[in-house]
């Protein structure tokens, strides 16, 4: 498949892990996931030429992470349908995920950009949390926010945009920690962007949410106490001290999944942790088992639908002992 090609499907080729996923301008974008580049690159960092004809970002379209926009040369116009803004060289834009655009050239001139996608949760997790509903449900529940725009001639600006290229090329590096430094400079970001802004404010929460945010911390408690045991409906909701269907419409409200989207998705990152680090070779089952999945079978296909890859695969591709004994075989050639 091309690069950058509409991805509106269930990933299921490897292939297709840390891409981008695009939608077009009439299509429904999910309202909450962890991580849905990937579990292994929750930050997707690259630089475009927009001469490469594989390059789709001039169609219109939308997705479900911020993007961060640097013009390394040339210039560009973001056209979001009924407007257009243009961006020299050396400035900066960031959109606000859900928003349709596109990016075009200004001339056939060499035009390269960094771009940066990052989903919001990997900074706040939900709204609901205390640091989301200060920072975050202010952006997204503004309908009259669309991007924030840089200009390099102004320090705050600047300053934004050399945090956003530190961005780049800490996920870029060989660095052990280049993922966290690289997370550390988007709630730089973010932080400085919010400093400078006097026309989005706070949105307190409703009762209701309140109400939901203590539900959810029981349950998730709960469930990360009991995941690798038989966990029933009645189980979660007598721990919120509500009825089942109230229960599966907290879940809704608050993080837009049913608990047993949530227990699933739980067990499924527990497991690639156990993946990740076992030497041991442990038969899939036995792990399938550990995490609180009777069956080898739906445990495979579970997994492959939230990380985009078998446990074998992800396996092969990301434990520690498999990593450590290619390297020292590698070292022997």
């Amino acid at each position: 498949m091309k690069k950058n090609t509409y991805v509106t499907d269930t990933i299921d080729d490897v292939q297709l892990l840390n891409k981008v996923r695009y939608y077009k301008p009439d299509e429904e974008l999910p309202l909450y996931a962890d991580y849905p580049m990937s579990l292994l690159t929750p930050i997707l960092a690259r630089r475009i030429n927009l001469a490469d004809p594989s390059f789709r970002g001039n169609d219109l379209h939308k997705h479900c992470e911020f993007e961060f926009v640097t013009v390394l040369s040339g210039s560009v116009s973001l056209n979001f349908g009924d407007m257009s803004i243009h961006v020299g060289a050396g400035g900066g834009i960031c959109i606000k995920r859900g928003i349709v655009h596109a990016i075009e050239a200004d001339s056939d001139k060499n035009t390269e950009l960094e771009l940066i996608h990052f989903h919001h949760s990997l900074l706040f997790g939900t709204t609901l949390n205390m640091l989301g509903c200060k920072n975050l449900a202010n952006l997204l529940n503004n309908d009259a926010y669309r991007y924030s725009l840089y200009d390099p001639k102004e320090p705050n600006d600047a300053a934004i945009i050399k945090r956003a290229h530190d961005v780049y090329m800490y996920m870029n590096s060989e660095l052990r920690a280049g993922e966290l430094r690289a997370i550390s400079a988007l709630y730089d970001i973010w932080g400085m962007d919010m400093e400078n802004r006097v026309d989005i404010t706070v949105i307190p929460l409703t009762k209701q949410q309140a109400l939901d945010n203590q539900r959810i911390a029981k349950a998730t408690e709960y469930i990360s106490e009991h995941y690798a045991e038989d966990i029933l409906l009645s189980d979660i909701s007598g721990v919120c001290d509500v009825s089942d269907s109230e229960c599966c419409r907290t879940f809704q409200r608050a993080l837009h999944s049913s608990p047993i989207d949530y227990i699933n998705r739980y067990r499924v990152f527990t497991a690639a942790e156990i993946l990740t680090n076992d030497v041991n070779n442990t038969p899939m089952s036995d792990i399938a088992l550990m995490v609180g999945f009777n069956y080898a079978s739906y445990f495979n296909k579970t997994f492959k639908r939230y990380i985009g890859m078998t446990p074998m695969q992800y396996r092969k591709k990301n434990n520690k002992g498999e990593l450590y004994r290619k390297s020292q075989q590698e070292f022997r050639i």
